[in-house]
């Protein structure tokens, strides 16, 4: 990661999630919610919540990796939170 991203993602891992995913899973309607944030904060934080589908960390974040279009991208996962920023 570069020196730029730094910054941004230290305030991010300070706030609440901006998205968490549930029972759902990463349904259509999350993955509008997902681009709407990125369009508007650049940088999000995303929980996978106990009752979401996934069995371990590795498939949820694979999952989430799997619908990120190219203009975006997974930069830290924590547990079972992850931080995503669009790419410049």
């Amino acid at each position: 990661m570069s020196k730029l991203h730094q910054p941004n993602v230290r305030n991010i891992r300070a706030e609440s999630p901006s998205l968490q995913v549930g029972k759902n899973g990463l349904s259509d309607s999350f993955f509008n919610e997902l681009n709407n944030r990125l369009k508007k904060d650049k940088t999000i934080k995303i929980k996978f919540l106990k009752n979401s589908p996934f069995n371990s960390r590795q498939e949820a974040v694979s999952a989430l990796r799997a619908i990120l279009n190219n203009n975006s991208e997974v930069i830290e996962t924590r547990g079972w939170t992850v931080i995503i920023q669009k790419k410049s």
